[in-house]
C-alpha cells in the first residue's frame, strides 16, 4: 500500500538517473565524494629486542624473577614419582615399588618446603600411599611366612587349592 501522490519505489528509473539511486522529488542528496578514512600506520610498531633486565642484574643478564613468578618446578616431578610408585605398590609390585614410593615422596615434601616444587600434596599422598602399601605387603608377608612355617610347602599349597575358585584341572 502506498500514499498517494507519492513516487513509487519499485518504478523504473528516469531517464538519466543512474542505477540504485532513488527516484523522485524526496530523494537525498548524494554524497560530495568518498569517505575519508584515518590513514594507515607507517610501519610496524617497535618491540624491545628481549627480556627487560630486572632490578639488580648484572649488564646484560637478567635477574632472577621474583618469588611467585615462574621457576619453583624443577622437582615436581618428585611427587608424581612417588605417586606413581606408590599406585604400583598398591597394585602389583609390592614393596619393590612402595619402599621407594615412601623416599622419594619425603624428598619431594622437602623440595617443596624448599620453594623448588610447588606439589606438595602429591607428594603427602605419594608417602600415605607407600606407607599403607609397605605395612600391608608386610602383613602380607607375615601371613605367608606363619602359613609356611606351620604346614609346610604343601600345606600352603593345598591350603590355596582349598580357598581357591580356581578352575582345576
Amino acid at each position: 500500500m502506498s500514499t498517494p501522490g507519492a513516487p513509487d519505489p519499485y518504478a523504473a528509473p528516469e531517464p538519466g538517473t543512474p542505477a540504485g539511486e532513488p527516484t523522485g522529488a524526496g530523494a537525498p542528496a548524494a554524497p560530495s565524494g568518498p569517505p575519508s578514512y584515518p590513514s594507515a600506520p607507517s610501519g610496524p610498531p617497535a618491540y624491545p629486542s628481549g627480556p627487560p633486565a630486572y632490578p639488580g642484574a648484572a649488564a646484560g643478564y637478567p635477574a632472577a624473577a621474583p618469588a611467585g613468578y615462574g621457576g619453583g618446578t624443577e622437582a615436581n616431578n618428585l611427587a608424581v614419582w612417588s605417586l606413581v610408585l606408590a599406585i604400583l605398590g598398591w597394585v602389583c609390585t609390592g614393596l619393590l615399588t612402595s619402599i621407594p614410593a615412601i623416599i622419594v615422596g619425603h624428598r619431594a615434601k622437602r623440595a617443596a618446603a624448599e620453594g623448588r616444587a610447588n606439589n606438595p600434596g602429591m607428594a603427602t599422598a605419594g608417602v600415605v600411599l607407600g606407607w599403607i602399601a609397605t605395612v600391608l605387603n608386610a602383613i602380607s608377608l607375615a601371613i605367608f611366612l606363619v602359613i609356611v612355617a606351620t604346614r609346610g610347602w604343601d600345606g600352603f599349597v593345598e591350603l590355596v587349592q582349598q580357598y581357591s575358585t580356581w578352575p582345576t584341572g
